[in-house]
């Protein structure tokens, strides 16, 4: 284990988080460069993969953390495939890079979510076999109907290679652990990509013959803690769904900085030109959509630097697993937001959970007008509401 060279407070801590994610002063965005996608795909990159099991997350994060950014945006980069979305850490649609895609893939299926056999039934020698074929298969969009009927004629032809008791759970959920594959992404069974949540498959980038196992940790590591670090090493294992041992390996292999916690006894692991601005810097407020990765990159237990522990039961529905948008203030979450259009007007209707300052109520009013005119941009007006719960 290394000494820790400093300590990293609370409020160190928050402010490296929103300067790596681009909410402190926003990220260069596509801006007159549309035609390439390059500075999208490379900040796609910069504030990690980005959770997408709520379709309509990913533009409001990208708006909140990006100059000049705009939903069409988005969708060029996916048509064109230098972006591309699928089932990665923790069984989670995430959003990378078509050219990372392979790492995260491979994380993820180390970890046990290409394990598609279910009910603790080994995988058969052969099993890769009907992957690969699958595979092949999809090299053009192909919907979760043609997917399973492949899957059938396969079991059909080969009967001798899945255990009947596997067949049979598969089949109980119409082979969906199947098509939730790493090695697979998500397109739009029409070709368009746009605010309607991709539900075709395709098969994904392949993977590069010198991405060796230690590579994609170390890559996966470093790519965590330059969006979301310090981190421990618990941070890290929590957002990859993994195993502490390989991410302690891949900690020390790399060349990091070490930093210890105010008040704890972690050691937080961090990249050595990573911005770690000073405590008091300034952070004007920002609106983070559902399943933000700013909240969710963290051991349960450890999301103070971003999400006071009082507010968690106000902002996570554990009745039906939802993180709910939120308002940051000063750093932290500080409330939640909904939007609604009725009659041509659009509204952002925001919850504050104390009683916002005069100052600080006009800068949310400032950037939710933006916010709504973002989400809702043909409505005939907006209006920002702001209450306290």
């Amino acid at each position: 284990m290394r000494t820790p060279q400093d300590t990293a407070t609370t409020a160190g801590l928050n402010r490296a988080l929103l300067a790596r994610q681009g909410l402190l002063d926003r990220h260069k965005g596509p801006g007159g460069t549309r035609h390439s996608g390059k500075p999208l795909v490379s900040a796609i990159e910069q504030i990690g993969a980005l959770q997408a099991q709520q379709w309509s997350s990913p533009p409001v994060g990208l708006w909140s953390r990006l100059s000049d950014f705009a939903a069409d945006d988005l969708w060029a980069v996916l048509d064109k495939g230098d972006v591309v979305t699928g089932i990665l850490m923790r069984r989670t649609l995430h959003l990378v890079s078509a050219a990372e895609h392979p790492v995260w893939a491979r994380i993820a299926a180390e970890t046990g979510v290409g394990g598609w056999l279910l009910r603790g039934v080994e995988t058969p020698e052969r099993a890769q076999e009907m992957l690969e074929a699958t595979i092949a298969y999809a090299d053009q969009a192909r919907t979760g109907d043609e997917l399973t009927a492949f899957a059938e004629q396969w079991v059909e032809q080969h009967p001798d290679v899945l255990p009947a008791k596997a067949v049979a759970a598969q089949r109980e959920y119409k082979w969906r652990p199947f098509r939730a594959q790493p090695a697979f992404v998500k397109v739009p069974a029409n070709g368009s990509w746009g605010a309607k949540t991709p539900a075709a498959y395709h098969a994904g980038p392949p993977t590069p013959a010198r991405l060796t196992s230690e590579k994609a940790w170390e890559t996966a590591v470093s790519r965590h803690l330059g969006a979301f670090g310090p981190a421990g090493a618990d941070d890290i294992a929590y957002w990859l769904g993994a195993a502490a041992g390989p991410v302690k390996a891949a900690l020390e292999r790399l060349d990091l900085v070490t930093l210890g916690e105010t008040g704890g006894r972690r050691v937080l692991w961090d990249l050595p030109d990573a911005p770690r601005p000073a405590d008091d810097t300034d952070a004007p407020p920002r609106f983070l959509p559902a399943f933000d990765n700013a909240l969710l990159a963290y051991a349960a237990n450890r999301r103070a630097r971003i999400l006071p522990d009082a507010y968690k039961d106000r902002v996570y529905l554990r009745r039906n697993l939802r993180w709910l948008p939120t308002l940051l203030v000063d750093g932290l979450v500080a409330g939640v937001w909904s939007t609604e259009t009725k009659r041509g007007v659009a509204t952002l209707t925001v919850t504050a959970f104390e009683k916002l300052t005069k100052a600080a109520a006009a800068a949310v009013e400032a950037e939710g007008e933006q916010l709504i005119r973002f989400t809702e941009p043909t409505a005939k007006d907006h209006v920002v509401r702001i209450s306290t719960s």
